[in-house]
């Protein structure tokens, strides 16, 4: 996450990981993910604000027009690695990519990667995860606050967690630093169902001058 004197960069990373058979998350969070998915595509097209959504493999089998509509909505793409140094995921992965006929320049993790893991692909070029470790020759474009599921597993209210995220891309705007905020549908249908919260950080974001995109964008730029 890099200070420079010209501009900055906020992203939205949505990870997509909601499948109907997975009871424990179902049972937690409940099967609200689709409709918020909707729901963000409709915030994207109202703001004009692009999302840089992450799939697991399992979604991109079970759900490819989701997919599909994320691209066709000009939304950035990439595979959400649940399983670092798995090279079996990464070639399942890889081949729901090429059905799509879409190509995964990078990869977002929910925690820092694993220094004894190899990374999958050398036609991968970032990552998003948690500051530490990184593969050489990798850009690692860190995540910059709590999500809402951790927040929540740590007893952390809605309130609380939108009022950190509030202060965190205050701090970073003023320090002219890059921001990426980390959300998933399935548990905003259970504390944020209408993305009011989210609408209020995207809406910050850019009044206090953050440059809103994709990390796919932010790649190219720098």
């Amino acid at each position: 996450m890099a200070a420079r004197s010209d501009e900055f960069e906020f992203c939205l990373r949505v990870d997509l990981d909601y499948v109907p058979w997975d009871t424990p998350d179902a049972l937690e969070y409940g099967h609200s993910e689709p409709a918020v998915f909707l729901r963000l595509i409709d915030l994207s097209r109202q703001t004009g604000n692009v999302m840089h959504f992450f799939a697991s493999t399992r979604v991109l089998r079970a759900f490819p027009a989701t997919a599909d509509t994320v691209l066709n909505e000009g939304h950035a793409l990439d595979w959400l690695c649940k399983h670092p140094g798995d090279a079996e995921r990464w070639d399942e992965a890889e081949s729901a990519f090429e059905q799509l006929g879409h190509k995964p320049l990078g990869i977002a993790a929910k925690s820092a990667w694993p220094k004894d893991a190899i990374w999958p692909s050398e036609t991968l070029k970032f990552l998003s995860a948690p500051k530490g470790s990184h593969p050489n020759g990798v850009s690692l474009y860190p995540v910059s606050a709590t999500t809402l599921r951790e927040a929540a597993y740590s007893g952390t209210s809605v309130r609380k967690w939108a009022d950190d995220i509030r202060a965190q891309v205050r701090d970073s705007a003023a320090r002219r630093l890059d921001t990426t905020v980390v959300v998933r549908p399935q548990v905003l249908g259970k504390f944020d169902p209408k993305l009011h919260v989210v609408k209020e950080i995207l809406l910050l974001a850019r009044a206090v001058g953050f440059n809103i995109g994709t990390l796919r964008q932010r790649l190219e730029k720098y």
